[in-house]
């Protein structure tokens, strides 16, 4: 699966607007994520804050969405879903969100390209319950998960992201070291991926991101 990411002035650089005149500055960093979708269920993340709000229905308007397309989300004990059908959502929760750090799942009958548009949200807190969710790193960014993006790694922590072939790529966290199919190496999840993390405690993804 492709992924294309354009960030206005560069990715995660600073788009600023400057006035000749009012010397204006903005440190706003906004562009658009393009993300190919294969035939069949894909985790995806949507990681740019949409206007006026992330709920399915905006972050994925400008999307030309075949008739049977779904989205479910993890609850923590069982999904919710809501398909589109005959150009209008139903199901389960039709205010369903995508906010950036969340995670769903995405089944479309056709492959098609979701394109993503809004600003990087520099400072975010998210929330991960003990047991298994589905999340995904603020930031349109791929990179090590736990130096760089800033997840906070545990003990015991398990990282299962979606393998296209079939099945999933899992790495675990044991003894300060990563073992798993990674071969050792940290998971870095793609730009617009989603992925479970199963962890025995609570904790709190804590990213902050600055512009200079």
């Amino acid at each position: 699966m492709r992924t294309k990411t354009l960030l206005l002035a560069a990715v995660l650089g600073v788009a600023t607007v400057a006035s000749s005149l009012a010397q204006v500055y903005s440190v706003n960093i906004v562009g658009y994520i393009n993300k190919s979708l294969p035939v069949g269920f894909s985790m995806v993340a949507n990681q740019l804050n949409a206007t006026p709000d992330n709920k399915v229905a905006t972050v994925l308007a400008g999307v030309t969405k075949p008739n049977g397309f779904a989205v479910y989300k993890w609850t923590g004990a069982g999904y919710l879903s809501i398909s589109f059908v005959d150009g209008a959502w139903e199901g389960d929760d039709v205010d369903m969100t995508m906010a950036p750090g969340e995670g769903v799942w995405i089944y479309t009958p056709t492959a098609l390209t979701a394109t993503f548009v809004g600003e990087v949200q520099l400072q975010s807190s998210i929330a991960i319950a003990a047991g298994f969710s589905i999340v995904s790193s603020p930031i349109p960014q791929k990179a090590a998960l736990d130096t760089v993006l800033g997840f906070p790694i545990a003990n015991g922590d398990q990282i299962y992201q979606l393998n296209p072939t079939g099945g999933y790529i899992a790495n675990s966290y044991v003894d300060n070291a990563w073992e798993g199919d990674g071969g050792g190496v940290a998971p870095e999840p793609e730009v617009g991926e989603s992925f479970w993390v199963n962890t025995s405690a609570a904790k709190t993804w804590t990213r902050t991101f600055t512009v200079n």
